[in-house]
């Protein structure tokens, strides 16, 4: 199993209509692809985190990257895992608003994964809300 982590800033504020488009294509893209992950946004950053087969996965990537709403996209991490992380989700999105932290929001996504994966994405956390 392969996973990519990243991170991006949208070119502009993004309404819930857009979000939920967003959404709802990496739901069906992801599902085809055999693509589990989360997506997390704070209205000024996304994280995202992608697993399934490579080659999908860095497609998908790549497809991201060239997205005209997304600039400023970092990959975060990339590499081989030893289960899916998310299993149930082919595409998982929490919303952080201004009474809670991103660390929070993670924290409750990944209680069930792996304590190297879930310390990972903590840490991303932690350094965003550190940057905030």
């Amino acid at each position: 199993m392969y996973r990519l982590v990243y991170m991006s800033t949208p070119k502009r504020s993004l309404s819930s209509a857009e979000l939920s488009t967003i959404l709802a294509a990496a739901t069906k893209n992801n599902d085809r692809n055999e693509i589990t992950g989360i997506l997390i946004q704070d209205r000024k950053r996304f994280l995202q985190y992608l697993e399934g087969d490579q080659d999908k996965v860095e497609e998908t990537f790549a497809r991201i990257a060239m997205d005209p709403r997304h600039h400023a996209i970092f990959r975060l991490k990339s590499g081989l895992i030893g289960r899916r992380q998310f299993p149930g989700w082919s595409m998982a999105s929490k919303t952080v608003n201004e009474s809670r932290s991103l660390t929070d929001v993670v924290k409750e996504l990944v209680k069930d994964c792996d304590r190297e994966v879930a310390e990972e994405l903590l840490n991303f956390a932690e350094a965003r809300d550190r940057a905030v």
